[in-house]
């Protein structure tokens, strides 16, 4: 199947006009082989494929993605999660933080405001055209729910528990207020979130 990706910095994440408009910087070897490569343009890439690509055999790929929810950690207060991403998380957890594989774009903060957590660290996606990798984070502001992004060159986007190993790029005034820095260890700004600035004993 022919891939390309598009430049963080040529495109806003989560923006599918935006891909569109946005610079090619990887392609697989299928796309290659029909004549994209970097330099083109993200619509001009599309009509190479639409026009070079006939349908393929469908394929199963259930479990290719690892959607669980595990937990890191648990207290009285409430508990430190990790996940793909919080639209498969199921009711409201106003006592608990979560730890996801995803971006920080504003598409992120509608899925995180449905299950109302204490606390969410996403990725920064390379921060992205206009920091729309990390523009979520002010809209979660909005309903006092502290959140922060981990450096993509610190961790792997899509994998939650690299997540957790990642440093803090961003955050905002919510969980600066709970001592959340850039530069931090997302496990100490996951337990600062979770206790309310206090370390975890």
């Amino acid at each position: 199947m022919p891939a390309a990706a598009v430049a963080t910095m040529s495109a806003r994440i989560a923006d599918g006009m935006g891909l569109l408009e946005g610079t090619i910087s990887r392609v697989n070897k299928s796309a290659a082989a029909l004549g994209l490569e970097p330099g083109i343009t993200g619509q001009e890439a599309t009509r190479i494929m639409l026009a070079r690509t006939s349908p393929g055999e469908f394929r199963d790929v259930t479990g290719i993605v690892d959607e669980s929810t595990v937990t890191l950690l648990e207290t009285d207060q409430g508990g430190i999660y990790s996940c793909w991403s919080s639209s498969r998380v199921t009711g409201q957890h106003p006592s608990d933080v979560f730890l996801l594989a995803s971006h920080g774009a504003k598409t992120m903060a509608l899925y995180v405001l449905e299950i109302n957590p204490k606390g969410v660290i996403v990725n920064d996606a390379g921060r992205a055209l206009d920091d729309s990798g990390i523009e979520g984070l002010a809209e979660l502001d909005l309903h006092g729910i502290a959140a922060a992004a981990v450096s993509a060159d610190s961790a792997r986007i899509g994998d939650a528990s690299s997540t957790y190993g990642g440093v803090i790029s961003a955050a905002n005034d919510a969980a600066a207020k709970v001592g959340v820095r850039v530069g931090q260890g997302a496990k100490e700004a996951a337990e600062l979130m979770l206790n309310g600035g206090r370390a975890v004993s």
